[in-house]
């Protein structure tokens, strides 16, 4: 084999491998330009929020260039998401070093009141509250480490200075916590720190949970699972065996996510034999 076959074999397979290079980058600049365009065109509050998305872009654009698998790419989305300061807008897969989302996946409510994080809420019956946080106290450390250089991983680029909604989302985010590490937080009342681990659900059926009221009522609370088909089959199972009960409060209070078509389908299936208008009309949405 000669110098100018090795020569020639070499740039041939030089060539390849940049050619498979620049096509997976170009598969998610194209994605990326794609997702920056379809919330351009349809995001109702960027005038309200003062977002500057074109700025957006011009931060984005290039990471999205060096993109080289699809884990990197949900991690870009989910930043870029964080320029939105707004719970309510997220992707429908996540990563396990994923945020938990908000507000779904928060169980307390903190507030920076001056150069303090005060307790303000906290959802009844969940993480925060069953290991022993209470509302009025003071939160000085969040697994370890001050709270306010955290927070920057949540605050939008674009902005030069952050106002109060962009805080609070950012403080939301932190302490909802990842799917994959359990959250350690440092609360002081009257004085004295103490150490909190709160867990997800607490000790609670993550689906859902039912009990007998009185001889007459029966109670199930969904928690917040609306959007998980292994409701179905759990719903039906203690629907079954709350049967002979004349009243059946179901509490939809703790599902801040909303659900599936699938999920609330089958949960109303349980009340009527027939098609009513509003299953029909969601049918033919779906459909079309």
């Amino acid at each position: 084999m000669n110098n100018k076959f090795l020569t020639k074999f070499a740039l041939t397979l030089l060539i390849i491998v940049n050619g498979y290079s620049a096509f997976a980058q170009t598969k998610y600049q194209k994605d990326f330009n794609g997702f920056w365009s379809d919330i351009n065109d349809n995001y109702a509050y960027f005038e309200e929020q003062n977002i500057d998305w074109k700025k957006v872009k011009e931060i984005y654009e290039p990471q999205a260039g060096k993109i080289s698998n699809d884990n990197e790419f949900i991690q870009l989305l989910e930043n870029i998401f964080n320029e939105l300061y707004n719970g309510h807008s997220s992707l429908s897969t996540n990563l396990k070093t994923s945020n938990r989302l908000i507000p779904s996946g928060s169980d307390l409510y903190i507030e920076k009141s001056g150069n303090r994080y005060l307790i303000k809420d906290l959802r009844k019956g969940f993480g925060a509250d069953l290991a022993g946080l209470k509302i009025g106290m003071e939160v000085t450390l969040f697994n370890g480490k001050p709270i306010d250089e955290q927070l920057k991983k949540f605050l939008p680029k674009f902005a030069d200075q952050y106002n109060q909604k962009m805080y609070q989302y950012a403080i939301d985010m932190l302490f909802a916590g990842t799917h994959d590490s359990n959250r350690e937080i440092v609360a002081t009342e009257n004085g004295k720190p103490t150490t909190f681990h709160p867990v997800s659900y607490g000790n609670r059926n993550e689906l859902f949970y039912s009990k007998v009221l009185n001889e007459s009522t029966a109670y199930i609370k969904i928690n917040n699972s609306l959007g998980s088909n292994n409701l179905i089959t759990a719903f039906d199972q203690a629907f079954d065996s709350l049967f002979q009960y004349k009243n059946l409060i179901i509490d939809l209070t703790e599902t801040p996510s909303g659900g599936n078509s699938t999920v609330a389908r089958a949960i109303m299936g349980r009340f009527t034999d027939k098609l009513l208008p509003f299953q029909v009309h969601e049918f033919d949405e779906r459909e079309y």
